[in-house]
């Protein structure tokens, strides 16, 4: 199928990573959660640039490329589809390298508009114009198709469901809250995570989690009992436990944290005393009133947050 059609990469789309050799189609059947959350994310690009382009909002369509393409493309999906390449399975490194082919061929004349000398150096330098038509991208970029979103019958061709999005995004929630838990403990090394997971997830899944969460090793354990204040985050896929044995130095980091809540305390004992003043708050402008009212809550959350952590640390 031709590749502005937005079903599948064909050849002018398979050079992108000559290690390896490109299928001239997308499988269906070997697409990952992660590969159809991209392609749906994808379908959500195509459609908002070219609405934004369409209505002249510039600053809108160059901001949908630069969450689509930095974050959703390469800080999540990239990430996870080390999954698929560091493991054995070739036919599923062959289907996720075209997807990663698919996506990048798509991607670069949305952003022509924009970076047209780039764009084109990276279309003729990644191979996407081989054995093209002249006048379909052989020769310049600027002829290939613009992206269509995938329509009904391609979503379906790719078994393609609205709720997948749904399970990709619970895994990518379940992993900022596992770094959550890793920084507010400062710590920036791989580290032990647990799942308790709250129903039975595929070994990819639990692979493709363990990666992003850098964790060494992951453990996924039903039946896991933690210690009393082992930091734990209530995730989509269950509760995402960080035992700290053997990561910090528990005495300095109660003394820390036992001295950051009394600084908190303090903070918020001044910003009360001040809206519970009457006269401040009968003569203080409303935007005064509100900014206080918003650190009265800040300073409440911190200080939520700290005890929840001098509890973890026994």
């Amino acid at each position: 199928m031709q590749s502005g059609s937005g079903v599948s990469p064909d050849s002018s789309e398979a050079g992108i990573l000559p290690a390896y050799e490109i299928e001239a189609e997308i499988n269906p059947a070997l697409l990952s959660s992660d590969d159809k959350w991209i392609l749906l994310r994808l379908n959500t690009a195509i459609a908002e640039v070219s609405t934004a382009l369409e209505e002249y909002r510039f600053s809108d369509a160059t901001a949908t490329l630069y969450r689509f393409f930095w974050s959703e493309y390469c800080d999540w999906y990239i990430e996870a589809s080390k999954a698929v390449l560091q493991g054995s399975d070739e036919k599923r490194k062959t289907n996720t390298l075209a997807v990663i082919d698919f996506v990048l061929g798509h991607t670069l004349r949305l952003f022509h508009p924009f970076m047209p000398f780039i764009t084109e150096e990276l279309w003729h330098g990644m191979g996407f114009n081989t054995d093209l038509p002249d006048n379909q991208g052989g020769r310049s970029i600027m002829f290939a198709p613009w992206p269509k979103p995938l329509d009904e019958d391609e979503l379906a061709h790719f078994g393609i469901l609205p709720e997948d999005e749904k399970t990709a995004n619970d895994k990518y929630e379940a992993v900022n809250l596992g770094r959550g838990l890793k920084s507010t403990f400062n710590i920036n090394k791989r580290v032990r995570f647990v799942l308790k997971p709250a129903s039975e997830l595929p070994a990819h899944e639990i692979e493709v989690l363990r990666i992003l969460l850098n964790a060494e090793p992951l453990e996924v354990d039903p039946a896991f009992q933690p210690k009393k204040g082992t930091p734990v985050a209530l995730t989509p896929l269950g509760e995402l436990f960080l035992p700290l044995d053997g990561l910090i130095d528990v005495e300095a980091e109660t003394t820390r944290v036992g001295k950051e809540i009394a600084k908190v305390q303090s903070e918020l004992e001044k910003v009360r005393a001040k809206l519970a003043d009457t006269n401040f708050t009968a003569k203080v402008p409303q935007k005064v009133l509100d900014d206080h009212t918003q650190r009265e809550a800040d300073w409440s959350a911190q200080l939520a947050k700290l005890k929840t952590m001098l509890e973890a640390l026994g």
